[in-house]
């Protein structure tokens, strides 16, 4: 199920995103200081701490709409997995936490199978809860073992609800194990009735076209999958399953952004870098991704205060991809696609 955009269309799309969400982002940033109630967050408005300067700030970036959630979100997101493992010290996850926050980076992704992640986020949830749109996952085939998995991260942040909660990761699930009778999404549904979340997601890594029916329920407010110029012409979310995200008002987010840990580096455990991290990738890939008609923010994994300046940069240099910049980074993604592989797991 493909889908071309021409270049006028393209640039319409991208302007009116980038356009309405600054203008909507400042209006709700009014509203939001002089009204919101205690018990919604207020995004991306707090931040005092003086080591902010060194880093970069995405407060005076326009925002975007996070589908029909109706939030205004960062281009930027922050993804807790790399730095969440526990043979790294809690100290600098603290850190580097604040200092996103304090840079604007609202957003906040976490899960269960982030090792510690969830833990170490409690100190400072517990003093920043309100500042941020906090993101859980479950990964559990049967309503009681998701609300199980739901009560477990909650408990683990300190907190009593998260903002959204994904059926985490497509590709492990039958259809059945996701949205039948007695699936996940049956459990994040009664989450959502007894106010442990707020909206319903899911995520993907690869097996496109696994998302069809979830999306098709018409119950998930926000997609996280994979995107990026090298992936595209291997999983290709971008053709196959974006455009029905778009028809159904979901809420797009993309991950492996960078193309994910480098496992042959040594993945998380050797602080490896993500796949595209030289200076020219890092900012092509940010200008493809934030270039998707509807692409709300990166979630990009981050380990420390170099890389969350380094992702701020590439951000606040957002140009929209097109022309023939944007042929010559789609055909070199075509080149590293091949030696890639389907490195993410099967297509099909």
């Amino acid at each position: 199920m493909g889908e071309t955009i021409g270049r006028r269309e393209f640039l319409q799309q991208i302007s009116a995103g980038v356009v309405g969400g600054m203008v909507a982002g400042k209006a709700i940033a009014a509203e939001a200081t002089a009204s919101a109630p205690a018990s919604r967050p207020v995004l991306g408005l707090v931040g005092s701490r003086p080591e902010a300067a060194a880093i970069g700030t995405v407060r005076d970036l326009p925002t975007r709409r996070l589908g029909r959630t109706g939030i205004q979100v960062p281009p930027l997101s922050f993804g807790t997995a790399p730095l969440g493992q526990g043979f790294f010290d809690s100290e600098p996850f603290e850190q580097v936490t604040n200092a996103a926050i304090d840079a604007g980076v609202s957003y906040i992704d976490t899960a269960l199978v982030y090792d510690v992640a969830e833990e170490r986020l409690k100190p400072v949830l517990a003093r920043r809860r309100k500042e941020v749109f906090l993101v859980t996952k479950a990964m559990k085939k049967s309503k009681d073992e998701c609300l199980r998995s739901l009560e477990k991260s909650l408990t683990l942040m300190g907190v009593d609800n998260v903002d959204l909660g994904h059926i985490h990761n497509m590709g492990v699930f039958t259809t059945d194990e996701a949205i039948g009778k007695d699936s996940c999404l049956a459990g994040l549904r009664e989450a959502k009735k007894r106010g442990m979340i707020r909206h319903i997601g899911c995520t993907a890594h690869n097996l496109p076209a696994k998302l069809i029916p979830v999306l098709e329920t018409g119950e998930i407010d926000v997609l996280m999958v994979t995107l990026n110029f090298v992936d595209r012409h291997t999983y290709n979310f971008e053709e196959k399953i974006l455009p029905l995200a778009r028809k159904h008002d979901c809420g797009i987010v993309a991950m492996k952004v960078y193309g994910g840990a480098d496992a042959g580096g040594g993945g998380y455990r050797k602080r490896a870098s993500g796949r595209l991290v030289s200076e020219e990738d890092r900012q092509a890939t940010i200008d493809y991704v934030l270039s998707i008609p509807g692409m709300a923010s990166c979630v990009i994994g981050i380990k420390s205060l170099d890389e969350l300046r380094m992702a701020i940069q590439a951000v606040r240099n957002f140009k929209p991809l097109e022309g023939s910049r944007r042929e010559a980074v789609l055909a070199k993604g075509a080149r590293i696609a091949k030696e890639w592989g389907e490195h993410l797991g099967p297509v099909a």
